[in-house]
């Protein structure tokens, strides 16, 4: 599994929730220290077979970093399953949800331009929610919250119940072997089954 995560450089916000999400499943399985190689940073770990890679570009330029990791590293691409961890405005925060890649109408910056050479199946976008969204709200004010930085309280929300939505997540994606094929029933299934376990 290649999980790699795209965001702004530079301080933490909420359009790097990502990024944070990244670190924090790192910490989980005990991975090591990213390495920095140009556009992104890299480890892995072969006790959970999972490779950890940051984008170290700016958002709407995440695909550079994406080329220079397949250009340098020796990835297993086609036989791997592959998340992207974005900041997921369109949900609350705590709120995680996985969707195929392909996606026409996408709004997202930094997937709309990843999605310019990442075209194949085995390829999911794993949102970390970070809303609720400002309601009517223009492109700038959109893009001033998107950069804004998270309170306390929601950054203990992301380290709590989105760490443990996604460490759920991502094991049952594992045990599936990236075989999803109805996403829906999926994020269904997974919701209810983090609904039981909090009862």
């Amino acid at each position: 599994m290649i999980i790699f995560s795209i965001g702004n450089p530079g301080p933490m916000n909420r359009h790097s929730a990502g990024h944070l999400m990244l670190k924090l499943l790192m910490d989980n399985y005990s991975i090591k220290q990213l390495v920095k190689k140009s556009t992104y940073s890299i480890s892995s770990s072969n006790n959970y077979k999972m490779i950890f890679i940051k984008s170290n570009s700016y958002m709407n330029e995440s695909n550079k970093s994406w080329q220079s990791l397949i250009k340098l590293e020796k990835l297993n691409l086609v036989n791997s399953i592959i998340l992207i961890l974005y900041d997921d405005f369109e949900n609350d925060l705590s709120e995680i949800r996985i969707s195929q890649f392909k996606n026409k109408n996408e709004s997202h910056n930094g997937i709309k331009n990843l999605s310019t050479i990442m075209n194949f199946d085995n390829v999911y976008k794993f949102g970390i929610g970070i809303g609720p969204k400002p309601k009517n709200a223009t492109r700038e004010i959109m893009s001033s919250w998107v950069l804004s930085k998270f309170k306390p309280e929601e950054i203990a929300i992301l380290e709590s119940i989105s760490l443990q939505k996604s460490i759920m997540f991502i094991e049952e994606i594992m045990e599936m072997h990236g075989d999803i094929i109805d996403i829906n029933k999926f994020n269904s299934k997974l919701n209810k089954m983090w609904k039981s376990m909090e009862g």
